[in-house]
């Protein structure tokens, strides 16, 4: 065939219709499809450096240019130019037997050059839950999804839920082979720096999908959305190989098919062939290869052949692997991506090297797989070794792209200048603040130098905030040699480089990636979409964070849609960070947003003692488990969960903020105990010795308890315990009840002994025992006992003392109300949980004019009260609200009424400011704060109600009136017949009752058995004193069927409203009537 081409040439014809056969036998010879096999035979016999089936466009146009010259030679019509082409082409004529071939484009790879069944050597970048990232040549990415990677690994995946109870606990690298039963993930199945075969699926072109699940890898959404889609299956990548190929040396992908007795059976992909590795042999492959799992993706190495064809004897050894060769194949399709061969340098050029590899086939390698400082320049004839990257598609004959790197050639992953990896010492978001520009790329962007043997590249994109069209070597700002500020945004494994950018939007950006969020910090972000399960936020260009919804707020959301919108800002805090999922939990509960106690991230950082906010995660049968940040958890036992006996399923719930103590800590087995109910006791609770006890400002007395009777007399002289309710109330001549109905002091402490001598102390302003003239020494010895003495003197004398009393004043201090704040402090310290103690305290300083004191103490009660005590807690935020209503400015009142709004019932702060607000005259504030009440809890009878009431009471009927309808338009149907009646008692209050009774009637008559609205609109009528329309409703009810009893009951109502508003022939005329109704009812029921 490729004879019969040049035959006419040799003729050479002097005719246009020669010249035109040449063009049709070139174009009929590119058509027909390719036999791989066969051509190469003819190549090889005919014409060693070529053949006619392959010609290039170059040489096409080089015959069409001899033809043309030798015809205007003929005829003598040659022109100086012709001749200067014939030179040209007598040249070329004269080297294309020894350089036509030599000399190849260089191309780099992009997405319009891969297509669909393409192969190539990749390199992994990171591994997703259900996903590989695979870095391809020239800068590109792979996406590989799970379902790709083994046939095997897919079948287990499609059979998972056919297991028979699968343990989610059992250990994965546990001794017996449980492979067979849990699916091992990708994590355990390949590692960051791999390398990998794959085959292109399919190519997505720019904007055709939304890529947001699988991780930004470039910044811009264009790029992102451009996907390429591999496989990895044996089956798909090996397809082309085949049994003749399986020589020693040889190198190609397998899966783990099954385990066997002595060890692997392997699916290599080649029909009628099987590998086979020993347990032996798979120890070699080192930690990762020791146990093997069904469906795991292996790269092997050919050792032998079986005399029957069938099984070949493989090898995971790393390096067998990378010294793995070969110098010829069979057949083109036998040449797979990351095989190693000589090769033969052919042309050196500023765009790359052209090599010939394998024996025949022409290969490039493209600047960015040539070394930049190689030991040894290359020259042309020199003999590499070169790693096929994959075959450029549409080329004939066949032509491939391999590369002489170093790491590349062994297989190994690229370490920087201290031997660590490349993306472990330039992680994502670091900074370069000097990096050199060595080279221009006019239409792709730079080449610069980071330090000695690593380079990174810059995309035309990433240079400039702005549309940059083209790049100049020699003029601009990105010229050769000059010096710039980058930061690192990404990193190509395969290709050493890493992916900077010089655009100052991602310079001065806070967060690049997941890992650059600190956990615990807070911050702003933007609400990106809700759904069912969760509320994403974007807290960067390249970062997003997830709100899990029991996380949305301190209190569970109904209606989480009406506060969280699309492009809304929120105010949330970093709960966990997990760098290798790209996952940023985060938490909008303004109690751990605002709350000052510590982080605790690590089990280091907990140390016994630390308290601080943890959130409830599960509820078990002995305890609580709770979650700190970063997915720190403790146990919390029932005993130190709460002080009552009720069920903690009913007292917390998973997402409730808690405080705790921690208790115990534990780093081998890693265990942290804590408690919710020593971290609520107040500070000051230890009283071992009451001597210690000291309250601000004024130091207080000390109490000493005895176990007999003693007469307290608060001089300068020991102090001793009041006297006990028994003998109080014997003294006093007062009821027992009621002296235990006042708290006294003895109640309150602790009983411990005083020391035998206690310093005096001296408490002006105040005595237990006025006109008492008994001295000191006479007190003492009627107060005390010799120690000396024996015990039945001692109670003598007790006795004999107790006789001389004639008047106990001791309760005279629970008589009166307390006049300092000592007298405050010491009846706290027995009702610590009293709300009405700590308001009277508030309320004492107040009248001293002591606001801050007044308010501190306000706050140290809410610390103090126990948290189960809601209503003394509210109690007290109700009294900081009066203090700042007062006292206070709008600012300080809003920031304490949005503090009660989080700590208690947020609908009752909220009514309880707009009556604060009412009942000092504050009428528009209060008006307005009605509204935001209506509007935050519009699904409330109660605060429409209040709020019509409001308008009323200010004789603003019309604004009162226009509310009905609203609210009705907001509240739930089962609702609107209670808030009509409301609305219609106010009128008879507050408005005109004849409007009021307009709309009972029009409820009684749509809702006749209601008997509790009768009986309400007959209370209206009975306020308004006319007796004559009670009786018109009560012979409208009787008109209707009820029961006997209900008949009973409003007869009596009846009887008792004639008699109070009505006469005495009224009531003798409802007896008459009920006599006639029951005859009436016996009669019917007969």
């Amino acid at each position: 065939m490729a004879g019969q081409k040049r035959a006419p040439e040799d003729n050479s014809p002097r005719n246009v219709k020669k010249s035109k056969f040449v063009k049709d036998r070139l174009t009929d010879v590119s058509e027909k499809p390719v036999q791989l096999v066969s051509n190469l035979m003819d190549e090889e016999v005919d014409f060693p450096r070529g053949g006619g089936t392959s010609l290039t466009a170059a040489e096409v146009k080089t015959i069409r240019a001899e033809a043309t010259q030798e015809a205007n030679e003929e005829l003598f019509a040659a022109s100086g130019k012709s001749q200067k082409k014939k030179g040209r082409s007598d040249a070329k004529s004269k080297g294309s037997v020894t350089s036509k071939r030599d000399v190849v484009r260089i191309e780099h790879l992009n997405y319009k050059r891969i297509v669909p069944g393409m192969k190539l050597l990749g390199q992994i970048a990171s591994i997703q839950p259900l996903a590989l990232i695979i870095s391809l040549p020239n800068q590109l990415m792979g996406h590989v999804p799970i379902t790709q990677v083994t046939s095997q690994l897919t079948n287990r995946l499609e059979s998972m839920h056919e297991q028979e109870e699968p343990s989610d606990t059992e250990s994965i690298d546990d001794g017996e082979s449980d492979s067979q039963t849990e699916v091992p993930d990708l994590f355990q199945l390949f590692h960051a720096g791999q390398y990998v075969r794959a085959i292109v699926t399919n190519v997505h072109a720019s904007g055709s999908m939304d890529v947001s699940a699988i991780g930004k890898l470039r910044d811009e959404a264009a790029k992102a959305s451009r996907r390429i889609e591999l496989s990895l299956v044996p089956k798909t990548v090996n397809s082309g190989v085949l049994k003749t190929d399986l020589k020693p040396g040889f190198t190609l992908s397998a899966a783990v098919q099954s385990v066997e007795d002595h060890g692997y059976i392997l699916d290599i992909g080649v029909q009628g062939s099987s590998g086979f590795l020993s347990f032996k042999e798979a120890k070699k492959g080192g930690s990762d290869c020791s146990k093997l799992h069904v469906g795991q993706l292996l790269d092997i190495a050919v050792m032998k052949m079986s005399s029957n064809e069938k099984i070949c004897t493989v090898s995971v050894d790393p390096q067998v692997i990378q010294s793995s060769s070969i110098t010829e194949v069979n057949n083109v399709t036998s040449v797979l991506p990351g095989i190693l061969g000589q090769a033969l340098i052919t042309g050196i050029s500023p765009s790359g090297i052209n090599l010939q590899t394998l024996g025949f086939f022409n290969a490039t390698a493209d600047e960015f797989n040539v070394p930049t400082n190689p030991a040894k320049v290359f020259k042309i004839g020199q003999k590499v070794k070169a790693r096929i990257l994959y075959e450029i598609a549409g080329s004939s004959p066949p032509k491939f792209s391999v590369s002489l790197l170093d790491h590349i050639v062994n297989l190994k992953e690229k370490l920087s200048t201290d031997d660590t990896a490349i993306h472990l010492a330039y992680p994502n978001g670091t900074i370069l603040d000097a990096i050199t520009v060595k080279r221009v790329e006019p239409e792709r962007g730079l080449v610069v130098e980071v330090q000695p043997h690593l380079d990174g590249f810059i995309h035309i994109s990433h240079t400039s905030d702005g549309h940059v069209p083209m790049l100049s070597s020699s003029s601009g700002p990105w010229r050769l040699n000059t010096i710039h500020r980058a930061r690192v945004i990404g990193y190509h494994p395969l290709d050493g480089l890493l992916q900077l950018s010089l655009r100052p939007s991602i310079l001065d950006q806070r967060f690049l990636q997941a890992g650059d969020v600190q956990v615990g910090e807070v911050l702003k972000g933007t609400v990106k979409r809700l759904t069912d399960s969760a509320l994403f936020v974007s807290i960067s260009c390249n970062a997003d964070g997830i709100i899990w919804p029991n996380h949305y707020a301190d209190i569970p959301l109904k209606h989480p849609s009406k506060r969280f919108k699309a492009g809304g800002s929120i105010k949330c805090r970093v709960l966990a960070v997990d760098p290798e999922r790209m996952r940023v939990e985060l938490t909008a509960k303004k109690t751990l947003i605002e709350s000052t106690l510590p982080v605790l991230t690590s089990i280091e950082e907990a140390k016994v003692g630390i308290i601080t906010d943890a959130v409830v995660y599960r509820v078990v049968d002995k305890g609580l488990i709770v979650r700190f940040y970063n997915d720190l958890k403790a146990f919390v036992p029932s005993r130190e969960a709460s002080d009552y006996s009720s069920k903690l399923k009913d007292m917390f719930i998973a997402g409730r903020v808690v405080k705790v103590r921690i208790l115990t800590v534990d780093l081998n087995p890693p265990r942290v105990v804590a408690s919710i109910r020593q971290a609520s006791l107040p500070k000051a609770v230890k009283v071992a010795d009451t001597s210690d006890i000291t309250s601000s400002p004024v130091a207080e007395s000390v109490v000493a308890v005895h176990k007999t009777p003693r007469v307290p007399s608060l001089r300068s002289s020991h102090a001793h315990e009041s006297i006990p309710s028994k003998a109080l109330a014997s003294k006093r001549s007062s009821p027992l009840p009621q002296v235990k109905a006042v708290p006294t002091q003895s109640q309150s402490m602790p009983r411990s002994h005083t020391p035998e001598q206690a310093a005096p102390l001296k408490v002006e302003g105040f005595s237990w025992f006025p006109g008492d003239t008994r001295s000191d020494a006479e007190f003492d010895e009627a107060s005390s006992s010799d120690e000396g003495s024996e015990e039945d003197e001692s109670s003598k004398k007790k006795r004999r003392k107790k006789k001389e009393i004639e008047q106990d004043l001791t309760a005279d201090m629970h008589s009166k109300l307390p006049e300092s704040n000592a007298d405050f402090e010491r009846l706290l310290l027995g009702s610590p949980n009293s709300s009405y103690l700590w308001v009277q305290y508030m309320s004492f300083l107040l009248q001293l004019s002591e606001i801050d004191k007044a308010r501190e103490t306000g706050r140290r009660a809410i610390q103090t009260i126990s948290f189960r005590e809601e209503e003394e807690r509210l109690n007290v935020w109700i009294a900081l609200l009066n203090v700042e209503n007062v006292y206070g400015t709008d600012e300080s009142l809003e920031a304490v009424f949005k503090d009660a709004a989080r700590h208690n019932d947020s609908k009752t702060v909220y009514l309880r400011l707009a009556a604060i607000l009412d009942q000092s005259e504050k009428h528009e504030a209060a008006e307005d704060q009605y509204k935001r009440t209506c509007k935050k809890f519009g699904h409330s009878s109660k605060v429409w109600t209040l709020f019509c009431e409001h308008y009323m009471r200010r004789r603003n009927l019309e604004q009162a009136r226009k509310l009905l309808p609203r609210s009705l338009q907001s509240l739930e149907k089962r609702k609107h017949l209670k808030t009509i009646s409301k609305f219609a008692q106010l009128e008879y209050k507050l408005g005109d009752a004849e409007r009021g009774k307009t709309i009972f009637e029009g409820i009684v008559d749509s809702h006749p058995k209601r008997w509790d609205l009768w009986s309400i609109y007959m209370d209206m009528e009975a306020g308004q004193g006319d007796i004559q329309s009670l009786r018109n409703i009560f012979n409208r009810i009787f008109g209707i069927k009820m029961t006997s009893h209900k008949a009973k009951s409003f007869f009596k109502k009846w009887l008792e409203l004639e008699r109070r508003i009505g006469d005495e022939e009224g009531a003798s005329a409802v007896k008459q009537k009920a006599v006639e109704w029951t005859q009436k009812a016996a009669s019917n029921s007969q």
